[in-house]
């Protein structure tokens, strides 16, 4: 994945604040970061908290998952990079999620041909880059160019979103007309993407190391670099003259704080209690286990629903031919109790996904009657498969036992237990899983080996389904699929909104029933920890919203 970003206000984010209570402290000597003062702010005059307005100033401290060290904008497909890059770089549209639709953000308009492949946008007047050189039409041509073609000499490769990008020219003055090679009906949605954020030409210029540098990168957003120690923090600062956030923003000026410290907390057993003592005031990655705890000492569950994302999902790779008979997937999907998986190794932060797509993306359809747990049904259709049990309990086949692995990154705090439960249900119709998921050695090599049966993952879906399922390179089947690819070109070139949905809705039942190429478990959601003084939304992609966050002074 992994890996964004909607602007919601406060009323209508898909954030769950819990009942304010006294603050319960753990041992700081458990913790491992270092004390950072989360609290650094002064409130500004004739603001209060007491009333709900947004208090002017002050330092927060955001904890991440994992350290990283390439910021490069195409590769922001990761949570550690999207996360820090959404405050530094604006796009040229944006998703509101509650409008379900994307609206203006650098460009003030935007249009496309009736085909699919010609798009207009016309650009903001007065938008400038951290580095005082001006947002125009010709930086945005300079970006849209290094986007659908990569940057040959910086070895940048193209976003994968814009596979169908052929060229863009500047047209009467303040316009970028771009044109595709192939209709593309994803394309608007894929310009509101952290990976298509908009950076100086400057930028544009230095090599690749420079172009993945955080200290390097200049942008347009709300914040920009001010300070880094390896490995440690990343600190950001606000950018006083920013007046051009997107279209319906609660904030639609500077940002309230005056610095984002990004912190780095690996140890998830540490998070609950960084944000009880004060260390931190947001962390991602809260364990089911901490919530109530968490909740229950006056401070924060935050929920940021990932609607920019596949849901969660097993995907299936068939290149050991274990897997290669549709049936043996179908009865693995229905061979999952969802239920059980909510019920003992998630919380009520999670959903149950009932496609590939999360519930609240447009377009999405609801195949839960399709996916209810039916073991007898499973077992049925591994008999007409060929494969029966042995005296151990697990199926064979010509010799060949139905032993099949799963691997996943350790980004999760629920991916281990998860398949942990998968493994004890599958056992039941007699499959063997071997449970490698949030073993990142072994995914090093287990992410493109077709021996692997499953990868645990989830995926951004801004150029839509094909791009994550279509390439013969994809990481989730390890396998270009005619009949899906024929799908998704039609897809994309799909003239209506109605043929679209229509469209949109064949690839969800052709990838999670017909062909049941990816086990889909739970709609993505990233819980974060805050203390009962943060005031924070998320973006559709997860993203804390920095720009429009602020401190209670007390």
């Amino acid at each position: 994945m992994d890996t964004n970003e909607t602007r919601t206000s406060p009323s209508r984010a898909a954030t769950k604040r819990r009942p304010l209570a006294v603050l319960a402290l753990l041992s700081a000597a458990a913790l491992a970061l270092s004390a950072c003062g989360g609290s650094t702010g002064g409130a500004a005059a004739g603001q209060s908290a007491r009333d709900g307005a947004p208090v002017q100033g002050g330092t927060f401290v955001f904890a991440e998952v994992t350290p990283i060290n390439n910021f490069q904008t195409q590769a922001a497909r990761f949570y550690e990079k999207a996360n820090v890059l959404n405050s530094v770089l604006d796009r040229l549209t944006y998703f509101d999620a509650e409008k379900g639709q994307l609206v203006p953000w650098i460009a003030s308009k935007f249009t496309a041909s009736e085909d699919q492949t010609k798009f207009t946008f016309t650009i903001r007047p007065g938008v400038t880059f951290s580095d005082g050189t001006p947002l125009d039409a010709a930086a945005v041509q300079a970006n849209l160019d290094a986007l659908g073609k990569g940057i040959e000499s910086a070895k940048i490769q193209p976003n994968v979103d814009f596979s169908a990008y052929k060229s863009s020219q500047v047209i009467g003055g303040d316009q970028v007309e771009v044109t595709l090679s192939s209709p593309d009906a994803n394309f608007l949605r894929a310009t509101s993407s952290v990976t298509a954020g908009l950076v100086s030409p400057k930028t544009l210029t230095l090599d690749n190391a420079g172009q993945s540098a955080i200290a390097k990168i200049s942008g347009s957003g709300p914040f920009a670099f001010e300070s880094e120690k390896a490995d440690e923090e990343v600190v950001l600062a606000k950018r006083a003259d920013y007046a051009w956030a997107p279209e319906g923003a609660p904030n639609q000026g500077a940002a309230y704080l005056d610095k984002v410290v990004v912190k780095y907390l690996p140890e998830v057993a540490h998070r609950a209690g960084a944000v009880q003592t004060g260390q931190v005031d947001l962390v991602r990655g809260l364990q089911p286990a901490d919530e109530t705890t968490l909740a229950g000492s006056g401070n924060q569950v935050l929920p940021a629903k990932g609607i920019d994302l596949t849901s969660n999902m097993a995907a299936v790779r068939i290149g050991n031919g274990k897997l290669a008979d549709a049936k043996v997937r179908q009865a693995l999907q229905l061979g999952i109790d969802r239920q059980s998986l909510k019920d003992t190794v998630l919380s009520d932060s999670y959903e149950l996904a009932g496609s590939i797509l999360n519930r609240e993306a447009p377009d999405f359809v609801d195949l839960s009657a399709e996916l209810a747990y039916n073991p007898d049904k499973s077992k049925s259709l591994l008999e007409e498969a060929g494969w029966v049990p042995g005296a151990d309990g697990i199926r064979a086949k010509d010799g060949q036992k139905l032993e099949v692995t799963v691997t996943s990154s350790n980004n999760s705090v629920v991916i281990k237990p998860a398949f942990e439960l998968i493994e004890q249900q599958w056992r039941e119709i007699g499959v063997k899983l071997v449970n490698r998921a949030a073993d990142n050695t072994f995914l090093a090599t287990a992410m493109k080996d077709p021996n692997v049966e499953f990868f645990g993952t989830r995926q951004f879906v801004y150029g839509g389904l094909g791009p994550v399922f279509g390439p013969a390179t994809n990481t989730q089947t390890l396998n270009a699929d005619q009949q899906l690819n024929a799908l998704f070109a039609a897809e994309r070139a799909a003239t209506s909104s109605a043929k679209h949905k229509e469209l949109v809705s064949d690839e969800q039942r052709a990838l999670v029933v017909d062909q049941a190429l990816a086990l889909v478990l739970w709609d993505e959601v990233q819980v974060y920890g805050a203390n009962a003084k943060a005031h924070v939304d998320f973006t559709s992609g997860t993203a804390p919203i920095f720009q429009g966050a602020w401190k209670n002074s007390k």
